[in-house]
């Protein structure tokens, strides 16, 4: 019998690709799948949780939009796919409004060349894909319309920093479970992140395994 499987998710992201593999890992040989957010999964892990049949949720829990970044060397920082290609289609729009413009509009685009608007176009166009996919592991799969409508409404938000609370991950349809923060079963829940965070720190590059009679720690 295969046994559930419950992974307590804090992730302010990363890689979509990576992602998609750990939520077919996790669905590999079990039973349910549960993710439990006590804080912020966000972006590629707000993927990662969509994977689940359940996602466990509290007042201080929030998921986001499932928009890519894309890497500008000239700034040396990620900014949203979804941000370059509007700059770009708005200076093109006003340059073709206003040719005599067009020397002052370039130098705006000074950071972003044509290799890196494709990498944007890619990304999105690629998220769109992976939304969808990770959705259909679930146990079982949504429907296809409702699918469809989370995949848009994840990709919508006009902030990549935006945050989704466990009321409007269930408006989404994703399946939203909460738990009052005095409840005992969250008590326990918050007591074991917050265990994680006093050895490990807010952003770990190791991870906790809590097991029955022992807790270990491996990175």
């Amino acid at each position: 019998m295969h046994k559930p499987l419950d992974l307590m998710l804090t992730s302010l992201g990363g890689d979509g690709e990576t992602a998609i593999r750990m939520a077919a890992m996790c669905h590999a040989d079990r039973g349910d799948f549960r993710v439990i957010v006590p804080d912020t999964a966000a972006s590629a892990a707000t993927l990662l949780a969509l994977a689940a049949e359940s996602i466990v949720m509290s007042d201080t829990s929030a998921l986001g939009p499932v928009d890519p970044q894309v890497f500008l060397p000239a700034r040396d920082g990620f900014f949203p796919a979804k941000d370059i290609l509007k700059i770009v289609d708005d200076l093109d729009q006003r340059t073709k409004e206003n040719p005599h413009a067009f020397e002052l509009y370039s130098a705006l685009l000074a950071d972003i060349d044509a290799v890196l608007y494709q990498t944007a176009k890619a990304a999105i166009g690629r998220t769109g894909e992976l939304v969808p996919e990770v959705l259909r592991l679930r146990r079982p799969p949504p429907e296809d319309e409702m699918i469809k409508d989370i995949t848009k409404n994840l990709q919508s938000s006009p902030m990549h920093s935006a945050t989704i609370g466990h009321a409007r991950a269930s408006d989404l349809g994703l399946p939203a479970i909460y738990m009052r923060p005095q409840s005992t079963e969250w008590d326990m829940l918050w007591r074991l992140h917050a265990h994680s965070v006093y050895h490990l720190g807010p952003s770990p590059r190791s991870n906790l395994i809590e097991g029955r009679r022992v807790s270990f720690t491996f990175g």
